[in-house]
Parts: structure tokens; C-alpha cells; sequence
């Protein structure tokens, strides 16, 4: 109850309004970003995070597949090991 007193007395103050996802400015409602910069800003963040998700599972795999070779590579090769 006093949550809902409170946030109309923010909205009687500011009115509907919402805040840019990168810098935290006000901006109109329904409105992600306060300026072109800002999302260009936040389109580049995105792409680095994608291209880091890449790198990650890329690394994972090659260690999956180096882990399974070491325990696959003795049976492979039998006279290597004796």
C-alpha cells in the first residue's frame, strides 16, 4: 500500500517516464536509449558479449575433445605406451 502511495506521487512529480539503459538518464516512456551514442554504445556491448559467448564454447569444446583424446589415444595406439 505504501508502495503504490509512493510511486504515484513519483509519477504525479516526474511523470511516466523511463531511464536509458546505459547511462541511467530519463527519457520518454517506452524509450530504451536517451540518444543515438547511447545505443550505439550499447550495440557494441552486445557484440563483444556474442563474440565473447563464441570464444567461450569454442575453448570448451577443443578442451572436451583434448580430454577425450588423452583417454581415447592409448587405445588407439597400443605400442605407443608399452
Amino acid at each position: 500500500m505504501v508502495l503504490q502511495m509512493s510511486k504515484r506521487r513519483e509519477d504525479d512529480k516526474w511523470g511516466p517516464h523511463s531511464h536509458c539503459v546505459v547511462c541511467g538518464v530519463a527519457t520518454p516512456e517506452n524509450e530504451k536509449y536517451c540518444s543515438a551514442i547511447c545505443e550505439a554504445k550499447y550495440n557494441q556491448e552486445a557484440e563483444k558479449y556474442k563474440r565473447q559467448q563464441k570464444m567461450s564454447y569454442i575453448f570448451i569444446g577443443i578442451m572436451g575433445v583434448l580430454v577425450i583424446l588423452m583417454f581415447a589415444l592409448p587405445y588407439l595406439i597400443p605400442n605407443l605406451f608399452s
